[in-house]
């Protein structure tokens, strides 16, 4: 069961960023700006084209915005594009080293393409920021990325990280879960799995894992129900093929 990592998280261009000595903010940077944010925008309407006018047009306004780079690094790499996306978040970590979504993001860049021992720093750098408003994904991310080369008890740090930071964030909860029950710690998983079906909607995948894990603890009630849930729901998925098999 692949938990996602946390990803496309982006700040909107900050205009006091840009302010000169005379307190106004250059026309090129203030219209990069809003270009980036028009951009981010199509980005979340799944409009690639026009995001990717907006953002071209961001970089050439203001070839040094950290922001518009990013944005446009997300947009590349969903374009499988995936040299220029390296290029877009490496430039944007590097011309704002506060950004901790550019890191965040150039993290789960790095982790998803199997470079998992790159992609910590990255998150961690996001840390260092105090003024970070999402520290829990960075911790996710970073324990996401540690489960699958197998570092277990550092992705359970940072997972405990990300909950004190955010208790009910959810994408934490099935992961602590899931590292849980494969350190055969039921009831610990059960736990985990009970505060994520509190926040979240269940997936094939929580329920399955929610089954598994009552089916270890003989714990046949709830099997019942949570498999009817999986019946339900998800009728045609893998998970569901799985509950089949071992009927």
């Amino acid at each position: 069961m692949p938990i996602r990592i946390v990803f496309m998280i982006v700040v909107l261009a900050v205009l006091s960023a840009c302010v000169t000595e005379g307190g106004r903010v250059p026309d090129n940077k203030k219209a990069s700006a809003i270009n980036v944010q028009l951009g981010i925008g199509y980005l979340q309407q799944n409009n690639l084209e026009l995001a990717n006018q907006k953002l071209n047009k961001a970089l050439s306004q203001d070839p040094d915005s950290a922001a518009a780079h990013n944005a446009f690094a997300i947009l590349q790499e969903r374009l499988l594009q995936t040299d220029k996306a390296e290029y877009h978040y490496q430039r944007a970590t590097k011309l704002d080293p506060d950004n901790s979504e550019a890191a965040n993001n150039y993290g789960a860049f790095l982790c998803r393409n199997k470079r998992e021992a790159d992609s910590e720093g990255y998150f961690l750098k996001a840390l260092e920021n105090p003024l970070y408003k999402t520290p829990e994904f960075a911790y996710t991310n970073a324990a996401i990325c540690l489960m699958r080369i197998d570092q277990k008890n550092k992705a359970r740090e940072y997972l405990h990280k990300a909950l004190a930071a955010r208790s009910n964030f959810s994408t934490a909860l099935i992961s602590l879960a899931k590292l849980e029950f494969e350190g055969n710690n039921f009831s610990n998983s059960k736990l985990y799995l009970d505060r994520f079906h509190r926040v979240a909607k269940p997936t094939a995948s929580s329920l399955w894992l929610a089954i598994q894990t009552e089916l270890q603890m003989d714990s046949q009630r709830d099997v019942t129900e949570l498999s009817q849930k999986l019946k339900s729901n998800f009728p045609d998925s893998e998970e569901y093929k799985s509950w089949l098999k071992i009927q």
